[in-house]
């Protein structure tokens, strides 16, 4: 534990190098109403011994949150971490890794983004992938503005089953452009595909489609495809649980111009909200409007195989009329993770991970029909699922976290009218015991 006092002559030199005379000086621009008022009620003082087992103290009040499983997703995916990937990523060269805008400097980092973009080509069917923006919600947004740039236009059309959070990254990021944003209505549980032929017009950029949805369900994304194109639209698939691309058809089959993408699920831990790793990937003719930046593979001078930033389209690095974002943070560390994951599970393990979430879930929403406090349409899904109950949303927790898993997502919380409606997310950290018991304990 890093423990740096301060003593009062330190803290009125530190006010003085900055300019002010007192700390109230230092917070004025901070509003009355916002600060702090009434004591913190902090112990002491104490020695370094005392302090530490107080901290503790103070420690064992919280929930541990690894033994809990979740049964929410809507996003975010308790997903198996293997230890080895955890040793991998702590290892000083990766975690300390040079930016990679010297290539002779950071060849291991482009390597590892050369590998991911190709990983990720793989799973969607793209060649050109841009493989780590900040998260899934601004990748979505970014692939919006990319889209608006290629067709000129700036109508966008999007599945009232997108993520409400992404959607609300797609309005803030679109706000400065004065653009339109249309939702189309859903139907059990799918977005519909009649009211989107209802919707779409010429002045229509993209049309923006998740799948699987918010609600789990696989949308025929070849069908979206074929409608959209016959209007020389845009269509863009967002993807927030990237482990369905190992069972599904890829988005480049079913006819999707760009994907955005959440890679979670690959590696990466929960740790209480991120950081998460966004991606694109789209097709070669449209390269030039990807925002972020592609690593590429050459030879040096001496013939030996070397990495290269391809494509940086930020302002700093083109004319800044030609920027097409001023996107320029890369998660590296991130990147090693689904560099590590993917490779190690391969192409069949994948499959074989992917093939259990989507039985299990399947397994979990039969059993609970079969109980009399639930019911539900029947909609293709691959890990998430709805239901609605009878049941309390204390009820629900109370029963749940008896057995310390974390109840599913109440839709009510995003979507009106659906107040009894619950959100169930089940991946491989699930045994065929343990959803046997959450059937028991909601059951009764």
């Amino acid at each position: 534990m890093k423990y740096i006092p301060n003593t009062r002559e330190q803290l009125e030199e530190m006010l003085k190098t900055i300019g002010v005379s007192s700390f109230e000086e230092l917070i004025k621009d901070i509003p009355e109403s916002l600060r702090f008022k009434g004591d913190l009620n902090i112990k002491g003082p104490l020695s370094e011994d005392e302090l530490i087992s107080y901290i503790r103290s103070i420690e064992q009040e919280n929930a541990d949150f690894a033994s809990l499983k979740p049964l929410v997703g809507a996003g975010s995916y308790k997903h198996f971490v293997p230890s080895i990937i955890r040793t991998i990523l702590s290892r000083e060269e990766f975690y300390t890794a040079y930016t990679p805008y010297q290539p002779e400097l950071a060849q291991g980092t482009l390597q590892t983004m050369f590998e991911v973009q190709t990983h990720l080509g793989r799973l969607t069917g793209f060649d050109a992938v841009v493989p780590s923006i900040y998260d899934g919600a601004s990748a979505t947004a970014e692939a919006v503005l990319m889209a608006m740039r290629l067709t000129g236009k700036n109508r966008v059309v999007v599945s009232g089953l997108l993520n409400p959070q992404y959607l609300e990254t797609i309005r803030t990021y679109t706000a400065p452009h004065k653009t339109e944003i249309v939702e189309i209505p859903y139907e059990n549980n799918l977005t519909s595909l009649q009211k989107l032929k209802d919707i779409l017009n010429s002045e229509t950029a993209v049309v923006v489609i998740q799948s699987p949805n918010f609600f789990g369900g696989i949308e025929d994304v070849e069908a979206f495809s074929k409608v959209v194109h016959e209007s020389k639209v845009l269509l863009l698939q967002v993807v927030t649980e990237s482990l369905s691309l190992a069972l599904l058809k890829s988005p480049a089959e079913l006819g999707v111009d760009i994907v955005a993408g959440e890679a979670q699920s690959f590696g990466i831990d929960l740790n209480f909200g991120g950081p998460y790793n966004g991606y694109l990937a789209t097709k070669m003719e449209f390269v030039r409007q990807l925002p972020g930046r592609i690593a590429g593979e050459t030879v040096d001078r001496n013939g030996k195989r070397a990495f290269v930033m391809t494509l940086r389209a930020r302002e700093q690095d083109i004319k800044r009329e030609k920027a097409t974002s001023n996107l320029c943070t890369s998660h590296n560390l991130n990147l090693y993770a689904i560099d590590a994951y993917i490779s190690l599970f391969g192409k069949e393990g994948l499959y074989e991970v992917a093939l259990y979430n989507t039985k299990a879930a399947h397994y979990l929403r039969k059993k609970l029909l079969e109980t009399p406090h639930f019911k539900g349409v029947d909609y293709p899904f691959f890990n998430e699922f709805v239901l609605n109950t009878d049941l309390t949303e204390e009820e629900i927790k109370e029963r749940l976290l008896k057995i310390d898993v974390i109840p599913p997502l109440k839709l009510s919380n995003y979507f009106e009218g659906l107040l009894d409606s619950y959100l169930f997310a089940v991946t491989e950290v699930f045994s065929k015991e343990e959803l046997d018991k959450i059937v028991d304990a909601l059951g009764r």
